[in-house]
């Protein structure tokens, strides 16, 4: 059997072999952890941007879908009101029968002034006229709704005077 103090150098020998190794194992590793510390900073940096371009997406593919499927209850209604707009924005031309309703009824009155107000070859005079008619009507005066009604001439200037001297 061998004793301890005769195993002594082969110990020793092992430990400065371990020892060197070590340091160049700590050389080493103190080269390599600054490439892998920037390594992972580029890795992290990356992901990020990755991600951002993940959620544009997503934001986009959104964006992009077609709106949910309506009912044909509540297409009805919005094709309704765009034929009605297209009515509307169509030049209205008075009825004989809408002229005569006008003499009495103040709403059709006023519905034949402003397709009178709005045509191309309307007169100042028109347009000064539904002016006064919606006003009178929007203060309930009746009375002043008609008189506007009935004015068909612009109100005359000052009349002239004429000289009595003979010169």
């Amino acid at each position: 059997m061998k004793t301890p103090e005769s195993d002594l150098p082969a110990i020793e020998a092992e430990a400065r072999r371990v020892a060197s190794s070590a340091k160049g194992l700590a050389d080493s590793l103190g080269q390599a952890l600054p490439r892998l510390r920037e390594d992972l900073r580029a890795v992290r940096a990356e992901a990020e941007t990755l991600r951002a371009a993940l959620q544009e997406e997503k934001r986009l593919r959104e964006a992009r879908q077609p709106p949910p499927m309506r009912s044909s209850r509540k297409e009805a209604p919005d094709e309704e009101a765009e034929a009605a707009g297209a009515l509307l924005a169509a030049p209205f031309r008075v009825s004989a029968k809408a002229a005569a309703a006008a003499r009495s009824d103040p709403l059709a009155a006023l519905s034949v002034q402003v397709a009178k107000a709005l045509s191309p070859d309307a007169s100042p005079v028109d347009r000064a006229r539904l002016i006064a008619m919606a006003f009178a009507a929007s203060q309930g005066d009746l009375e002043t709704f008609w008189a506007a009604r009935r004015q068909r001439k612009a109100v005359p200037g000052p009349i002239k005077q004429a000289s009595l001297r003979k010169g």
